[in-house]
């Protein structure tokens, strides 16, 4: 019997909602995987040496054995852990160890529904059939969740790419604090937001030097460069030469 649950796509472990939250701390990991996410209160959640602080409607997911930890003085979580096949995680995740979130609506009514099953007279299959729905949408919906977020910031800094920005400033405009805007944006694109800026501004000063006659000072003043000096270095960097080289090229 134990070998024919394995087999099965997933095998629930616990789900439970609004409790409060001991000290735990699992050097080694559990052998399960987990969403956890924060009813009220505030909690620090650690993955090996990496830490976030999450509040009221933020989660985490976190992946079998490894190395975590979380407290909080007064955190009430809600969570759910299971048992999966190792494809499902690394479709998901790559291989990334943990996934921050923004909890959805539908969480807590499919939380409690999941439940009702798992506490009722419910046949093994058919609990592992309704919890493998709950996993695949509560993973649809945060990397969906992701995915506009990302789309959102590259909007914004298209749209802003002149003007001073700071990440405090891009991070309101999508609804992020500063730290979860850097950590996101990382693993979704592989690059910071202000690397992406500074690309997002060196290609329009490329079109600008070889369209337009604009002075060079100009240029840079336009594309967001705080001063010539700067916009020459950053411009350097990228192309390998000096805006007025480059638009030399094209005379």
């Amino acid at each position: 019997m134990n070998d024919f649950k394995l087999k099965l796509p997933l095998e629930l472990n616990t789900v439970s909602t609004g409790t409060k939250q001991n000290h735990v701390q699992r050097p080694d990991g559990a052998p399960w995987h987990q969403f956890i996410w924060v009813k009220s209160g505030s909690g620090v959640f650690r993955m090996r040496d990496e830490s976030f602080l999450l509040t009221s409607g933020k989660g985490i997911f976190m992946r079998a054995d490894v190395p975590c930890s979380y407290y909080g003085e007064d955190l009430h979580t809600a969570w759910c852990a299971f048992f999966t096949t190792e494809h499902l995680v690394k479709y998901v995740l790559g291989e990334r160890e943990y996934l921050l979130f923004d909890v959805p609506d539908f969480l807590d009514e499919a939380t409690k529904e999941l439940q009702i099953l798992a506490r009722g007279n419910t046949t093994t299959l058919a609990l592992s059939a309704a919890s493998y729905s709950y996993v695949t949408e509560l993973f649809s919906a945060i990397t969906v969740s992701r995915k506009e977020t990302q789309d959102a910031v590259k909007d914004f800094l298209y749209q802003n790419y002149q003007k001073p920005l700071t990440l405090d400033e891009i991070a309101s405009a999508v609804g992020l604090d500063r730290f979860s805007l850097c950590r996101l944006y990382k693993e979704r694109c592989g690059t910071s937001v202000m690397r992406e800026l500074n690309e997002i501004r060196i290609s329009k000063a490329k079109r600008m030097l070889r369209y337009t006659s604009e002075p060079i000072e100009t240029v840079g003043r336009l594309t967001g460069f705080e001063s010539h000096s700067y916009f020459a270095k950053r411009f350097g960097e990228a192309c390998g030469c000096s805006p007025r080289e480059y638009r030399n090229k094209f005379m």
